[in-house]
């Protein structure tokens, strides 16, 4: 009896492995086209992906929780502010609020980039972002770039994207 209990257990152990690496491999990467989206930022506007087809795209994950991701925000105002008017749209998506944890961040830092709201997890479930921060830079025509896990930095991603706006 011990030994079919064990016999099942593997393989149920071996069905969730082998779901896990299915599921992993079907995430949005490098060479994949960026899921679309349409969500609203705090004043209830509509922002879509496609709506920035021609552009490049910066597109970061964050939740108002996370202290790296407040650490980030001058780094995200900076890249901001320093391409804007250029071929470059910087979209935020908060990943943990309707919003009120945001006026509360907007109080104390400035932030004046656009932040998205899902607060469902929607358009994160897409684009299978398991924490944050999260960052994807899409290209002109839809197609992930780039897609990294790791605290910004200013100086990287900012050479990162001037190469890819020469191009």
């Amino acid at each position: 009896m011990k030994t079919r209990y064990l016999i099942v257990i593997m393989i149920a152990g071996i069905i969730i492995i082998v779901m896990s690496a299915i599921h992993f491999y079907k995430r949005p990467k490098t060479g994949d086209a960026a899921p679309p989206f349409k969500l609203a930022d705090i004043s209830g506007k509509q922002i879509s992906l496609e709506s920035h087809k021609g552009k490049i795209v910066f597109l970061h994950f964050w939740a108002s929780w996370c202290g790296t991701c407040l650490s980030e925000i001058p780094a995200v105002e900076r890249i901001y502010k320093e391409y804007e008017g250029k071929d470059l749209a910087v979209l935020t998506i908060l990943v943990d609020d309707d919003g009120r944890s945001l006026s509360e961040i907007k109080k104390r830092t400035q932030l004046n980039y656009p932040v998205l709201l899902d607060p469902e997890g929607e358009v994160a479930d897409a684009y299978q972002v398991w924490g944050v921060p999260e960052t994807f830079v899409i290209d002109r025509n839809g197609v992930i770039l780039e897609r990294s896990a790791s605290a910004i930095r200013y100086d990287e991603m900012k050479q990162h994207l001037d190469r890819l706006l020469v191009h």
